[in-house]
């Protein structure tokens, strides 16, 4: 209800009057929770300010307390032709390594075929056997199998570990090419064909003589009572002469070979119910020259006049080889260009021959340098914010949101505690390179730093992170370094139950409780003044009715004493 005026239309109590007690009152009640709650609305900020600085400086305090970042390594000496890498925690220590061979793969290529078009056999069906690190991979072909066939059919047999391509290399002109997966000695790779088999002499490595058929492997490989000779099989321009007589069988003449030769370069297989005797070259390419002679004359015609001599046309144009070089003055050999095996956790990579390398692992300090000089960053953002947040300014008129809080006044003084600290060893941050200055800012020295710690590794690193020893007895005793005893400093007050934690609680609760007391208090100051006002309607309604009652007596009163007059 709007009222103009109280009081019988005198203006003794209006409506201005009315608005400017319910202000004075809304001043000294309501506006004082009102700044309170801007006041803890300022603070809550501010400690989650300080909670995300205080987070960054913890994880600047676990990475120096973390004793991985003592364990990473640092390698020198690496040249172009010798590199080597080493993981965390491997002893510090020094090497030589010289005399570099690389280890090789074994490439064969073929002889010449037209086009990749061009078939692999010129007759019956047969299996290819390709030989490495002591597995055979079966190929099969016939007759109209191209080498672009074949070369597919390579890399599915053996699975990737020979990668078989074809290479034109002229008009006319085209190879297969077969290269081991890996290297070292043992990828050495050998093609053979199978008994009664077509293959094209392009695709063989060494000359290879095969006999007639036989029915049997008992069967007698001379006639006659008396049927004593020689076989002769001139290989390689050297010349073996393996004796025979009436009683020499078809598996005899194979060992016999073998046994003079030194080597199983004869072999007997089967094909259906017939055999046939296969005699391989010890050389491979140009140089595998083989013939055969019989000097008794007495040999079935199978082993003589109806042989079947390969033409060689494959050859190997890069041996596959083991890997060689000297460490620290002993020759070591392995298979591959990278060795782990020497030293564990260290990386030997050779990359060329005749190299050298002069090698030194040595504990990795610009990394714990770089931490540190992280720490001192993050130190400095948060004492500055917390300096910024706890003074007084008389001068510039400032005062900090938590002046005489003793619990974030607490926070600066607690951490320069543990900094200014001196450990049982006599090492403090100050001989580190680190110091404070009188207001309170922090500088590091990685020069001073990186001598420092290098004169004494393993007690630096107790200082810093701690040390656990175990002594003769078994018994373990562990010392807690500087930023161990920092970091559980900063666990207590970013924790999920720590201190900042329980100060945003707390400044949350109480902005609910001011929230609470104002709507409270609001409600009375309103509830007052609307009964005022209705009161004061009341009033002012009474006392329009005796004015108009007055005004009309006084008319009354007027007129009779006018009319007595008259």
């Amino acid at each position: 209800m709007a009222i103009a005026s109280l009081g019988a239309g005198a203006g003794v109590l209006t409506s201005d009057i009315i608005d400017k007690l319910k202000a004075a009152d809304t001043a000294g009640l309501i506006t004082p929770i009102d700044n309170k709650v801007t006041l803890q609305t300022q603070k809550n900020s501010a400690i989650g300010l300080l909670n995300s600085l205080l987070t960054t400086f913890k994880s600047s305090v676990k990475a120096l307390d973390d004793d991985a970042l003592y364990q990473q390594r640092t390698v020198s000496g690496n040249t172009d032709s010798v590199s080597v890498t080493a993981t965390s925690g491997v002893a510090v220590q020094s090497m030589s390594i010289s005399n570099t061979v690389m280890a090789q793969k074994e490439v064969v290529e073929s002889g010449k075929f037209a086009s990749g078009d061009s078939t692999v056999a010129s007759g019956a069906d047969g299996t290819m056997t390709l030989s490495m690190a002591g597995t055979d991979y079966k190929i099969g072909y016939t007759s109209s199998m191209t080498l672009n066939d074949l070369k597919d059919a390579i890399t599915i047999a053996t699975g990737g570990k020979i990668t078989a391509s074809t290479l034109q290399v002229g008009t006319s002109d085209t190879r297969l090419v077969l290269t081991s997966g890996t290297t070292g000695a043992d990828q050495k790779i050998t093609m053979s064909d199978s008994v009664g088999g077509s293959l094209d002499g392009a695709l063989q490595q060494t000359d290879n003589i095969k006999s007639g058929l036989f029915s049997s492997t008992s069967d007698l490989v001379a006639g006659g009572a008396t049927s004593a000779g020689t076989y002769n099989i001139t290989m390689n321009n050297t010349n073996y002469s393996v004796s025979y007589d009436e009683t020499t069988t078809f598996q005899q003449l194979a060992d016999s070979i073998n046994t003079a030769v030194g080597s199983n370069v004869a072999s007997i297989g089967q094909s259906g119910s017939s055999y046939q005797l296969s005699i391989g070259s010890t050389a491979t390419g140009e140089d595998s020259t083989l013939s055969v002679s019989d000097s008794g004359g007495f040999l079935d015609s199978s082993l003589t006049s109806g042989i079947t001599n390969t033409t060689v046309s494959a050859s190997e144009i890069q041996k596959a080889s083991d890997a060689s070089f000297k460490y620290n003055g002993i020759t070591i050999t392995r298979p591959t260009n990278t060795i782990s095996d020497v030293v564990v956790g260290v990386s030997i990579n050779l990359l060329k021959d005749a190299g050298s390398a002069n090698i030194g692992i040595s504990q990795n300090v610009q990394a714990v340098s770089d931490e540190l000089s992280t720490f001192v960053q993050s130190y400095n953002s948060l004492t500055s914010q917390l300096t910024s947040m706890t003074t007084t300014d008389t001068t510039a008129g400032k005062v900090g949101i938590f002046n005489g809080d003793s619990t974030i006044n607490g926070i600066t003084r607690e951490i320069n505690r543990l900094l200014t600290s001196v450990n049982s060893d006599g090492l403090a941050l100050t001989q580190f390179g680190i110091d404070l200055d009188q207001t309170g800012t922090m500088t590091f020295n990685s020069s001073t730093f990186t001598t420092e710690f290098n004169k004494n590794a393993t007690l630096s690193e107790k200082f810093f992170s701690g040390m656990t020893s175990t002594n003769e007895a078994g018994n373990t005793t562990s010392v807690d370094g500087l930023f161990t005893s920092m970091s559980t400093l900063m666990d207590n007050y970013t924790k999920a139950s720590g201190t900042m934690s329980l100060l945003t609680t707390d400044g949350t609760d109480q902005i609910k409780n001011l929230t609470d007391s104002k709507t409270k208090a609001q409600a009375l100051l309103d509830a007052r003044y609307a009964t005022m006002t209705a009161r004061f309607a009341q009033y002012d309604a009474m006392m329009t009715k005796l004015t108009n009652q007055f005004s009309s007596l006084e008319q009354q009163i007027s007129m009779a004493a006018n009319g007595t007059a008259s």
